[in-house]
């Protein structure tokens, strides 16, 4: 049976100044209580979905926004009349069966969007979450973080919420690709509409021109500062380009499709990619910086 939401409360678990979990408790509609332990993996993917909603809700036309926030306001108002809570003992032995190990976005067609949760002992649990409460419920799981002066994992989760890394590449100098590849869940590429090929121009330490790049999907089919902001943060997510963060860069972005007409494999994805580096060698492509 799914499981719907009246209220919430949020909790931190750590050990010393590492992120253990953070301990979700739902208050039902008929009261009955649940409580989940969520890892910042699973956190993330959550407030993926959740993020997706909200952006849809901030293109409304003015009439339909004020509509939104008006009903969204009175949903707050009672959720937080109905603020479950969460005991010392619950924190301290957590039921390790009750962490969740997957989270999936199953259905978000209509105002509710579905997730199901496989929790450690194997079994599955339905969670609904009403459009008008996702703002409530983000701002809880934030606020626990926050709270517990971990802000810097707050920072890094919400900075993975508007683009969804599909590769990241080092051009070598005999024109082939070295390449980390991220494999991400269908329902994770249908929440992203544009696939975008970006492509870092810089001098290593011996003066030498090199290229790095990525292959992403965002909601963002044209460069602006929405895409330009993601070509900075990718640089902090991924492994393979940090070695970038404060050096000086010329970056490139093309789209490569649009309108999740229908999925890239990868060779169309490093292609494109590869394409980006011989067009900025040759003629001044599309600059995001």
């Amino acid at each position: 049976m799914a499981i719907s939401i009246k209220g919430v409360n949020t909790g931190v678990i750590r050990k010393s100044n590492n992120f253990i979990a953070l301990a979700l408790k739902i208050k039902e509609p008929r009261n009955k209580e649940s409580l989940f332990f969520m890892s910042a993996m699973e956190l993330r993917d959550l407030l993926i979905a959740l993020e997706s909603r909200l952006h849809q809700k901030h293109k409304l036309d003015a009439a339909a926004r004020l509509q939104y926030e008006q009903a969204r306001d009175k949903v707050i108002k009672k959720m937080a009349e109905n603020i479950p809570e969460i005991l010392v003992d619950e924190l301290k032995n957590a039921d390790i069966n009750r962490r969740v190990n997957t989270l999936e976005l199953t259905d978000d067609q209509g105002e509710n969007l579905t997730f199901v949760l496989t929790l450690h002992d194997g079994s599955k649990c339905e969670l609904v979450v009403n459009e008008l409460q996702i703002e409530m419920l983000a701002r809880a799981i934030i606020h626990a973080i926050n709270n517990a002066e971990m802000r810097e994992l707050a920072l890094r989760i919400t900075s993975l919420l508007d683009f969804l890394p599909l590769y990241d590449v080092d051009c070598q100098d005999d024109g082939n690709l070295e390449y980390d590849t991220y494999s991400q869940p269908e329902w994770k590429h249908n929440l992203f509409n544009h696939y975008l090929a970006v492509l870092y121009r810089f001098k290593d330490e011996s003066g030498n021109e090199q290229f790095s790049g990525a292959v992403v999907k965002t909601r963002e089919a044209t460069p602006g500062k929405e895409v330009e902001a993601i070509t900075r943060r990718m640089l902090d997510f991924s492994p393979r380009l940090k070695k970038l963060a404060g050096v000086p860069c010329q970056v490139y972005v093309r789209t490569v499709a649009a309108n999740n007409a229908q999925p890239l494999t990868q060779d169309q994805c490093l292609r494109a990619l590869h394409h980006l580096r011989v067009q900025s060698t040759s003629k001044t492509a599309p600059q995001a910086k």
